[in-house]
């Protein structure tokens, strides 16, 4: 299958969610905040990112997972390369608008590294101590990801691959987040050796484990 195929799949999934009501963004993201505040642990490391437009809102979960003592880290866009920072977030942080990309950051950020990220989390006694939540496109039934086509999340979870078995107390779980009817049959869209494979998926109506 052609790399056209995944810009095709990647502009039909862009185009409904450009149509999808705020109102439904806002109703399906509180369902999806209940779901992830029963599976998460309250003291869990959870690296979040801030929604585009259309997008899953993950944001009401994050609030609340700060407000019950969990930690949160959003992605910092590295100058060159491609693996992620990841600086602390609360409510009250200032935000910027990155200057290439249509993402939005932390100010006055000093980003850890996966490495960093990993040996946060390895300090917790909590069953799933570090909790990667990704956003992405469409997910197929093996758990495969498209994404935006950046590759940032492809490289840094390949490194955190590298990095976590020097940690074998640790687990990390690596949570696609997509609306349902993202979820699509295996084999609808091109899948390679690189690409992300989630360890669990949340929709607005449950936690889907591969």
């Amino acid at each position: 299958m052609s790399t056209q195929t995944k810009a095709e799949m990647r502009r039909r999934v862009r185009t409904a969610r450009v149509q999808l009501p705020a109102e439904t963004t806002a109703e399906r993201g509180e369902a999806m905040a209940a779901a992830l505040q029963r599976h998460i642990h309250p003291e869990a490391v959870v690296a979040g990112y801030v929604p585009m437009p259309g997008e899953p809102d993950v944001m009401p979960f994050l609030e609340r997972h700060t407000a019950r003592g969990g930690s949160v880290y959003l992605p910092i866009i590295p100058a060159a390369g491609r693996i992620l920072g990841w600086a602390p977030w609360y409510p009250q942080t200032p935000m910027r608008r990155h200057h290439r990309m249509p993402i939005s950051e932390p100010e006055h950020s000093c980003p850890l590294t996966p490495q960093e990220l990993v040996a946060r989390a390895s300090t917790l006694t909590c069953p799933i101590p570090l909790v990667v939540l990704v956003p992405t496109l469409a997910l197929d039934a093996t758990g495969a990801r498209l994404g935006q086509g950046g590759g940032y999340y492809d490289t840094t979870t390949a490194q955190l691959n590298v990095i976590l078995p020097q940690h074998p107390q640790l687990t990390c779980e690596l949570i696609a987040v997509v609306h349902s009817e993202e979820l699509m049959t295996a084999g609808a869209f091109p899948v390679e050796p690189h690409d992300l494979r989630a360890t669990r998926a949340v929709t607005e109506c449950r936690i889907i484990d591969f």
